[in-house]
């Protein structure tokens, strides 16, 4: 068995290794609290799921105030648009000047003044952010600016918050009680990104996906290894920041669309292994994504009016492999799960994209889980910035959470039976 899945891996690799060109990306709906990505646990587990699903909703504050009035949602940018253009120095405007007629590109080119002159360029801005434009004149301009040029992409330029996801999972699958265990599930939904006015895209995701795994006992009852692989089809699209922005501001959602959709399939394969130290406390120590790879084809916009054929994406994608320490405790009717995790994968990242932030509070997580009776137990989490509370009743579940680090709340619901 081990020989088995040695060669596996290194085929894997070989053959991966191979690809002109790879790039990582991040799964939105990887779950690292997913027994098949603690593949070692399937060998205490004993659980038939006929069908489920699962309903999630998430968003900044910041974001639903856009949504239902997007020219009074940006205040805070209009602002700092104004204050940053009318303090700009010479400098300053030798670099933006030429943006002047693209950021009101809603005015009249006969009232823009000379991209040279400072002084009227100042009084331009000052009489008509006071006297002539209005609210959505105003928030069009932060728009454009944020579209066009950098000055929403520094570090002192005001956010709209968003990390808003919406999604509807379906899923079935059964653990056998002797290590086995196959799950098939399903992801629909869309993901923003954290910060709208930046650069950057969402994701709109169909996808398909097939899990199976194995854990059996090595050298004693104690110790437990255990691997999984899943098996991914997927159909994605990417919305630029910018686009779904206007497509609300001009309640025009075709505005949104602007990328090609990507057709693909991937796998994921992973390695755990379980230390049962009693009755009460087990270690596990899991390695992620060890191979994690997508290959994608392209379809056009046009292809849906003039249909020519698929085109290859040249790229391979993959996600950051990770390394994840637990420790879980069961006593009696309580249950605690303490985690540290996104250690490797955020250093992967840092290397690969420049601007990538190092997020410390994402390392540890906690849990608690109190089982009331049979049917009913109450939990928390602690993970990510982000705290909830959840209630499971006969194969319901709820959950209501809130982000620590800005405002924004969210709800999950699901159904197993």
């Amino acid at each position: 068995m081990k020989k088995v899945l040695a060669i596996f891996v290194l085929t894997i690799f070989g053959i991966c290794s191979s690809f002109a060109s790879l790039m990582p990306y991040a799964d939105p709906y990887y779950d690292n609290t997913d027994i098949f990505t603690s593949p070692a646990r399937l060998i205490e587990e004993h659980e038939v799921t006929h069908f489920g699903f699962e309903i999630d909703a998430f968003s900044a504050v910041d974001y639903l105030a856009f949504l239902t009035g997007p020219s009074g949602a940006l205040d805070d940018q209009i602002d700092y648009l104004y204050s940053t253009m009318m303090n700009g120095d010479e400098r300053f405007w030798a670099e933006y000047g030429s943006y002047l007629s693209t950021i009101f590109n809603f005015d009249n080119p006969e009232n823009l003044p000379a991209s040279d002159d400072i002084g009227a360029i100042r009084a331009y801005i000052e009489d008509s952010f006071a006297n002539r434009f209005d609210s959505a004149q105003k928030a069009s301009a932060v728009l454009s600016a944020a579209q066009n040029t950098d000055l929403f992409n520094r570090p002192d330029s005001p956010a709209l918050y968003s990390a808003a996801r919406l999604g509807l999972k379906l899923y079935g699958g059964a653990i056998y009680g002797n290590g086995f265990g196959w799950q098939l599930s399903s992801n629909i939904g869309f993901t923003e990104s954290e910060n709208l006015l930046s650069t950057g895209s969402n994701l709109l995701n169909v996808d398909v996906r097939g899990d199976i795994g194995y854990a059996f006992h090595v050298l004693s009852q104690r110790l437990t290894l255990g691997v999984s692989m899943e098996l991914q089809a997927l159909m994605q699209n990417s919305i630029l920041n910018n686009n779904l922005l206007l497509s609300r501001f001009e309640d025009n959602p075709v505005l949104a669309f602007s990328e090609n959709f990507k057709f693909g399939l991937g796998f994921a394969l992973n390695f755990g292994t379980m230390y049962r130290h009693n009755d009460t406390l087990a270690f596990t120590l899991d390695l992620t994504n060890v191979a994690s790879f997508r290959k994608f084809y392209d379809l056009s916009l046009t292809d849906f009016v003039d249909y020519d054929g698929f085109d290859e994406d040249p790229d391979t994608y993959y996600q950051p492999m990770d390394l994840i320490l637990r420790a879980l405790w069961d006593y009696g009717p309580y249950h605690v799960v303490v985690e540290f995790s996104n250690v490797i994968n955020q250093v992967i990242w840092s290397n690969e994209i420049p601007s990538y932030k190092y997020d410390f509070f994402a390392i540890p997580k906690v849990g608690f889980a109190y089982d009331i009776n049979d049917e009913l137990s109450i939990k928390t989490r602690l993970g990510f910035s982000t705290l909830s509370f959840g209630v499971d009743w006969n194969g319901i579940s709820a959950e209501i959470s809130s982000s620590l680090n800005k405002l924004a709340f969210g709800i999950k619901l699901g159904y197993r039976f």
